[in-house]
């Protein structure tokens, strides 16, 4: 868990730094990483019995700055676009999703790094 971990701190450091430097806001990167926590969870979400359709999570919104999902080999995955339809994501196994939270939005923006 512990190595996983830090895999999953350096991408978020990598994105972030992308997203800072998109911005033109380079020179705030490093009070920004110096300031973060991090915070692992590890869900399993299980199926529901085939005579009720029903979501395993509620939809919800992300307060962070940024969520980075790994893939296992069982999708369920969904993101609302802008104008209001629910998308599947069918994502190959030990892929990343990296997702920009309630913090950070300009626009509803996801990216998907496969491992």
């Amino acid at each position: 868990m512990h190595t996983f971990s830090n895999a999953v701190a350096e991408l978020d450091r990598l994105v972030v730094r992308m997203i800072f430097e998109n911005y033109g806001v380079e020179k705030h990167y490093e009070s920004h990483v110096g300031s973060k926590t991090y915070l692992l969870k590890f869900l399993k979400y299980l199926a529901p019995p085939e005579s009720i359709s029903m979501p395993a999570f509620p939809q919800h919104t992300d307060k962070t700055f940024l969520s980075i999902l790994h893939q296992n080999d069982v999708n369920g995955l969904e993101v609302k676009s802008k104008d209001g339809e629910w998308i599947s994501l069918q994502l190959p196994p030990k892929s990343y999703v990296v997702m920009a939270g309630d913090i950070s939005m300009v626009s509803q923006t996801f990216y998907y790094i496969n491992q």
